[in-house]
Order: structure tokens, then C-alpha cells, then sequence
């Protein structure tokens, strides 16, 4: 698998929850798009081409590990809201979440805790989510700027032409020759 989470050792002393959030936007992102640079510099004889590589996996906390098998197994349960502009993911389903085994046998103090991880993870992929919306929304913007700049300039240009067939016709359907214009279009001084 090219894009992965993987378990850590422990850490010494738990800390901020930065690395719970970050597995969430590491799992909402997806693969990173290949980097054709480097086959392409190959190809064109450049040898001392470097691409920085993605990451191919995510490393967390063995302490989180629980939170996150509960999460990635919740992967299924999100609420969207679907209106005129698309899809949006709200959340978590979290009713699916509470009548999941792992997470209905444990005690309260323990679901407390993984709630709380798992809180975090999800407000790393909505982050992802939404920056990925965010993105699509912008893109589509721009593409709709370039379709209005090439009907523009075709519009132009096809304005252009036609006053060159009209400069011509009226070139053409000149009436009032003087006298001295000669049939090869050459006036006598």
C-alpha cells in the first residue's frame, strides 16, 4: 500500500494532540500524486535531477493506535449534508459509533479517552476534506475564467475578420473610379 498509517513505539510522556489530527489529514488527503518529474528529467538526459519524494506512510503514537483502528473502522459512518453545491462531510455518525463493540465494551473513563482521540483524527480529516473542497471550488472558478477569456478572444478575433470582409467588399465595390485608373489598378499621373 502506497499510503499508509503505521504504529510508533511509545512515547515517554503524552503531549498535544497534533499527531492525532495529522493521521486524520494524512487518511482524508489520500495518495499523493506521482511525481513525473524525475522520469521525465531521465528522459531528457538530466542526471542530477532530485524530487522530493512523498512520504509513502504516516507514523503514530502506539498509544493512539486504538482510536485510530476505531476510526479507520468508522470510515463508512460520516454524516454529509448534500446541497446545490455538492457534498460536505459534517462528521463522525456518532450513534454508529457507540454500538461499535470495540468501543461499547470498554468503561466510561476509557471512552472518554478514545472519544477524545478520535475527535481529533476527525477534525484533521474534515480539515483535508474541506482544503480539498476548498481546492475543487477554486479550480472550477478558474476554469470558468479561461472558458470566458477564450470566448472573449474568439469573439475578437472573429470581429476582426469580418471588418476585413467588409474593408474588402467595400475595396471591391468601389464605384466612382476616377478617369485615369487603368484596368490593372495603376493611376496616371
Amino acid at each position: 500500500m502506497d499510503h499508509e498509517l503505521v504504529r510508533r513505539t511509545r512515547r515517554p510522556q503524552p503531549g498535544r494532540r497534533k499527531k492525532l489530527s495529522g493521521a486524520g489529514q494524512w487518511w482524508a488527503s489520500g495518495p499523493a500524486p506521482s511525481d513525473q518529474r524525475k522520469q521525465d528529467a531521465e528522459c531528457w538526459g538530466l542526471e542530477e535531477f532530485e524530487a522530493n519524494e512523498a512520504p509513502k506512510h504516516y507514523e503514530v503514537w502506539e498509544e493512539h493506535w486504538p482510536a485510530l483502528e476505531l476510526f479507520l473502522a468508522m470510515r463508512t459512518q460520516w454524516r454529509t449534508a448534500i446541497g446545490m453545491s455538492g457534498g460536505q462531510r459534517l462528521g463522525i455518525d456518532y450513534t454508529s459509533l457507540y454500538g461499535h463493540p470495540k468501543f461499547a465494551r470498554l468503561d466510561y473513563d476509557a471512552q472518554d479517552k478514545l472519544l477524545a482521540q478520535i475527535q481529533h483524527i476527525e477534525a484533521g480529516a474534515l480539515a483535508a476534506f474541506n482544503e480539498q473542497s476548498h481546492l475543487e471550488e477554486q479550480e472550477a472558478e478558474q476554469r470558468q475564467q479561461v472558458a470566458e477569456i477564450i470566448e472573449k478572444r474568439a469573439e475578437i478575433s472573429y470581429l476582426q475578420e469580418e471588418q476585413q470582409r467588409i474593408n474588402v467588399r467595400e475595396l471591391m465595390n468601389v464605384m466612382d473610379l476616377p478617369a485615369d485608373y487603368r484596368s490593372d489598378g495603376v493611376f496616371v499621373a
